[in-house]
């Protein structure tokens, strides 16, 4: 069963569509997304890349690593996607930026040696100082 939901910036400019059938959803909270956010920690979902398609692709390209590209809007600033070199067979969108975020559940949290104080641990999740493949 499909879940097709669009999403996109602040502005409207930029804007995708995604079906969200069996996306992973974690929080991450290393200091790249807390910096890029100005966010305790970014939540992100993973789905392969034949589920996702841009409308209006966003021209805003930052590589602050050699491990991916940080897409976002150019006009309002909006984080959009993280682009990771290692996985060119899944795309991963910054959650919130879904126009519909209702049952989206958040299933790991990774980097939390990073976590800032008071963004406390969500019970039962799995939580990974690093990577969840570290």
């Amino acid at each position: 069963m499909t879940d097709i939901r669009q999403g996109g910036c602040l502005c409207g400019k930029a804007r995708y569509e995604i079906d969200l059938s069996g996306h992973e959803t974690g929080n991450c909270h290393c200091r790249d997304c807390q910096k890029n956010s100005g966010a305790p920690f970014v939540t992100s979902t993973f789905v392969p890349v034949s589920q996702f398609r841009w409308i209006n692709k966003p021209s805003g390209e930052y590589s602050a690593s050699p491990a991916a590209i940080r897409r976002f809007c150019v006009e309002c600033g909006t984080p959009l996607q993280w682009d990771g070199l290692k996985l060119r067979d899944m795309v991963d969108i910054s959650t919130a930026t879904l126009d519909d975020t209702s049952n989206i559940e958040v299933s790991y949290e990774i980097f939390t040696r990073s976590r800032m104080e008071g963004a406390a641990a969500l019970p039962g999740v799995p939580q990974y100082e690093a990577s969840s493949s570290e």
